[in-house]
């Protein structure tokens, strides 16, 4: 049998797409198209397949051209931050704790900031992370990428409540504000100032009770 005349066949003769229209009295009528064109056997196959399930072959063309639809307006994949919060869910649920905003504020007022000192010094928290999230070294990486992984640790830790990345022929300006107080700012300084001065980047920085500049040049 010739497959492609008969799958035309089925689609010309018994399968006819609709169109709801209002008629003068009010009611609904169906507008109807007829819908010429040839499948492979493959497709074929799988039409019957699905009509099983939606009673007629009309009924699965017009469930596929409205999953087609409702897709297209669908968001084009998920952020950086989603992507990362998935993968940290799988890799790293053992070393973190995650815990709410207020109790961070009153940890962080409390904090020695000496004693985070030397725990930045020795562990190098950010620069874990930026390694982390482009699984290779820090020298490895790029100053874009440094930047990026930088910005998105600190979006994931939700350490700042706005934060911005500008850049120019000879630097890149990162500037956030926060509602940690000073010492949210001098951890944040800490941690992002260790993985800079790991990855031999040059840059100023300065911060205030509730915002931090970095300048990193290029």
């Amino acid at each position: 049998m010739n497959v492609s005349w008969y799958a035309q066949k089925i689609l010309t003769d018994d399968k006819i797409i609709q169109k709801m229209e209002p008629n003068l009295s009010g009611g609904i009528i169906m507008k109807k198209y007829r819908v010429n064109t040839t499948i492979s056997q493959k497709h074929h196959d799988i039409l019957k397949k699905h009509a099983e399930k939606y009673g007629t072959q009309q009924s699965t063309l017009e469930h596929a051209l409205e999953g087609l639809e409702n897709n297209s307006n669908q968001p084009k994949g998920l952020s950086k931050e989603l992507k990362v919060w998935m993968r940290a869910g799988n890799e790293v649920k053992d070393i973190l704790v995650i815990f709410q905003k207020d109790l961070g504020r009153m940890l962080i007022e409390n904090a020695d900031i000496e004693q985070f000192r030397e725990y930045v010094k020795n562990v190098n928290p950010a620069m874990f992370a930026v390694e982390w999230l482009y699984n290779k070294p820090l020298k490895e990486c790029t100053l874009q990428e440094l930047i990026d992984g930088l910005i998105c640790n600190i979006k994931i830790q939700s350490s700042a409540d706005t934060i911005t990345c500008t850049e120019d022929g000879q630097s890149y300006a990162i500037h956030m504000t926060h509602s940690f107080g000073i010492k949210g700012s001098q951890t944040l300084v800490m941690m992002n100032e260790r993985a800079l001065e790991s990855y031999g980047a040059k840059f100023e920085s300065n911060y205030s009770e509730r915002s931090i500049t970095f300048k990193i040049f290029k």
